[in-house]
C-alpha cells in the first residue's frame, strides 16, 4: 500500500504548526489501518483557492504512484468546488483513493460524489464569507483614516495602520516630481536614480513603470495621490478567472471609492501635484503607447533576450528591438538594435527551414520512437509481471482453501495482493506511454504550429504562442564577431514539442 498525505494552511498569520497537526492526523489514520508512513506534500501560507501551489502541483503530478492520498479534510486539497470535483474524478479514474481523515470523505465509498460536491460548495461559501468580512474590516480602517493597503514609497510604519513620512525617501519623491515637471521622461528619471545608486522600494533598481504608473489605478509615484495627502482606497478588486484560475484585477466604480484627507502625509504641495498631473494627461493622451498590462503587439517582444543582462528585448521605436532593461532602468550597457521586420522574417525563416520541414519531423519521429522504446516500459514484460503476480496470489488462495494456515499466511496474502496491484498499475502506465500513441499527437502539434506561423502577420498572439512552444521561454541574442544571432535552447520535454528530441540547440542569424 503506497500512501501520500497533503497538508496546507492559508495565511502567514496562521501557525506553521497547523501543518504538523494535519499530518499527525493523517499518520495516525495510516497507523490504524496498518498502512506505511505516507509521503508528505505541503504548502505553507497559500490559499486553497489558488491552483499554482507548488506542493499541490507536485502531488497531482505524482498522484498515480500512490494507492491512497490522505488530507485532514477536503478543504485542504482545494477551496474551489469545481477544482475539488475535477481532481477527485481524476484520482478516481486513476484508481487512487482519496480520504479526508477529519471530515470522513472517502472516494471508495458509494455516493462520495455528492459529498465531495457539497463540501466543495461549503469551502467556496467559507471563502466568500471571509472575503466579505475582510473587506468590511478594511473599509472601516480606511474610513477611520488608517492604512488599508500596502505601504507606498516615501513612508514608514509607526504602528498598526499608521504611517509617517520617511524623509530620505520623501526627498527622492520630490526629486522625481521636480525632474518630471522640468521635462525629463520617467525613463530618464529611473536611469538617473539607478546611476546615483538610489534603491527602489524593493531595494532593487528603478523601472520606468514604478515612476509613471497608471492614473486610472492611482499607482506609481507620479499617479498616487497619497503624496499630496489624499488616500484613495477600494479602487479595484481581485477575482479569480473562471477558466484559468488566475486572479484578475477589476476596477470598481468611483462611487465605491473611499477617499480620506491626510495633510500630515503630504510630501509635495498641491501646485506640484497639479503640474505633474497636467503633464501626465498630455503624455497619456498623445503618446499612443499601449498601457501597462496589455499583451505584446509584436511577434518577438519579450521572446528575445539581451545577450548582456538577460533582460527582455522589446520594440523601442516602432522599428527596432532593444533591451528593455537598458531603456527603462539604465542598468544594462547594451546598445544592440535589431530591425524588427528583419529579425522577425529571419527567425521565422530559420524555424521553417530547420525545424518545421517534413525531413526534420521525420527525424524527430525516428529519434523519439527510439528514445521512447529504449527508455519507456516494456509492455510484454509488464503483462508477464501481472500474470506472475496473479499466479502467486492464486497459489496462496488455494493453500488457504486447502486449510494450510500458518502465522505467515495472512502476510503472504497481503503481499501477493499488493504485488498484483503494483503490476496492474505498471501495466497501465506502460500502455499510456507507447510511441504509437504519442507520435500521432506530435504530428497534430506540428501541423498546428506550421499553420500558426504561416498566419503570423494576421494573428500575432497565435504566432507568438507557436514560437514560444517551439523555442522555449526565450531566444538569447548573442554577438559573434559583429554578427547577431538568436541562440535557441531547445526545450527538453519531447512530449510537448516538435523540436525536442533529435535536434541540437540552434542559432539563427538576425
Amino acid at each position: 500500500m503506497r500512501t501520500a498525505a497533503y497538508a496546507r494552511y492559508s495565511s502567514d498569520q496562521q501557525r506553521a504548526a497547523s501543518l504538523e497537526d494535519q499530518l499527525r492526523n493523517c499518520r495516525a489514520y495510516c497507523e490504524r489501518q496498518g498502512w506505511p508512513e505516507p509521503t508528505i506534500y505541503t504548502d505553507a501560507a497559500i490559499s486553497g483557492a489558488r491552483l499554482d501551489r507548488p506542493g499541490y502541483r507536485a502531488l497531482l503530478a505524482k498522484a498515480e504512484r500512490y494507492d491512497v492520498i490522505l488530507v485532514d479534510d477536503l478543504s485542504r486539497l482545494s477551496r474551489d468546488s469545481v477544482e475539488a470535483q475535477r481532481q477527485v474524478k481524476r484520482l478516481t479514474f486513476a484508481g487512487v483513493r482519496l480520504i479526508g481523515v477529519s471530515d470522513g470523505v472517502d472516494t471508495a465509498r458509494k455516493g462520495h460524489t455528492a459529498e465531495v460536491g457539497l463540501r466543495g460548495i461549503m469551502g467556496e461559501l467559507y471563502l466568500d464569507d471571509l472575503r466579505e468580512k475582510t473587506h468590511r474590516g478594511l473599509t472601516g480602517r480606511a474610513l477611520a483614516g488608517a492604512s488599508a493597503g500596502g505601504l507606498p514609497y516615501g513612508y514608514t510604519v509607526t504602528s498598526v495602520g499608521q504611517r509617517a513620512i520617511d524623509e530620505a525617501q520623501a526627498n527622492v519623491v520630490r526629486r522625481i516630481f521636480a525632474e518630471f515637471i522640468d521635462g525629463l521622461s520617467p525613463r530618464a528619471i529611473a536611469a538617473g536614480l539607478n546611476r546615483d545608486g538610489i534603491p527602489s522600494s524593493r531595494g532593487s533598481s528603478w523601472a520606468m513603470t514604478a515612476i509613471h504608473g497608471d492614473l486610472r489605478r492611482g499607482i506609481g509615484i507620479l499617479a498616487n495621490p497619497i503624496y499630496v495627502g489624499r488616500q484613495v482606497w477600494n479602487r479595484s478588486r481581485w477575482i479569480k478567472h473562471p477558466d484559468t484560475g488566475r486572479r484578475v484585477r477589476q476596477e470598481r466604480p468611483c462611487e465605491e471609492w473611499v477617499t480620506t484627507e491626510h495633510p500630515e502625509l503630504a510630501i509635495i504641495d498641491l501646485a506640484t501635484w497639479c503640474a505633474a498631473q497636467a503633464r501626465m494627461g498630455v503624455r497619456g493622451k498623445d503618446s499612443g503607447k499601449p498601457g501597462p498590462g496589455r499583451p505584446p503587439r509584436h511577434l518577438l517582444s519579450g521572446l528575445l533576450r539581451c545577450g548582456e543582462c538577460g533582460g527582455p528585448m522589446v520594440v523601442v521605436d516602432k522599428y527596432n528591438y532593444a533591451c528593455s532593461i537598458a531603456r527603462d532602468r539604465g542598468t544594462c550597457a547594451s546598445k544592440v538594435r535589431l530591425r524588427r521586420v528583419v529579425a522577425e522574417e529571419r527567425l521565422l525563416a530559420g524555424i521553417r527551414e530547420e525545424i518545421l520541414t517534413e525531413e526534420a519531423f521525420q527525424r524527430f519521429e525516428q529519434v523519439t520512437a527510439i528514445a521512447l522504446k529504449s527508455a519507456g516500459p516494456n509492455l510484454d514484460a509488464a503483462k508477464r509481471r501481472v500474470a506472475e503476480a496473479e499466479r502467486i496470489r492464486e497459489n496462496v488462495m488455494r493453500a488457504i482453501k486447502a486449510g494450510v494456515l500458518t502465522p505467515s499466511t495472512k502476510s503472504e496474502l497481503i503481499a501477493s495482493e499488493r504485488a498484483v496491484q503494483d503490476a496492474e498499475i505498471a501495466l497501465r502506465h506502460a500502455r499510456q506511454l507507447q510511441p504509437e500513441q504519442i507520435l500521432p499527437r506530435a504530428r497534430e502539434t506540428w501541423h498546428r504550429l506550421t499553420t500558426s506561423l504561416a498566419d503570423s502577420a494576421r494573428d500575432v498572439p497565435a504566432a507568438r504562442a507557436a514560437v514560444r512552444e517551439l523555442l522555449g521561454a526565450h531566444a538569447r541574442v548573442i554577438n559573434k564577431n559583429g554578427d547577431l544571432f538568436a541562440e535557441i535552447a531547445v526545450p527538453s520535454d519531447a512530449s510537448n514539442v516538435v523540436a525536442g528530441a533529435g535536434f541540437e540547440p540552434a542559432t539563427f542569424g538576425l
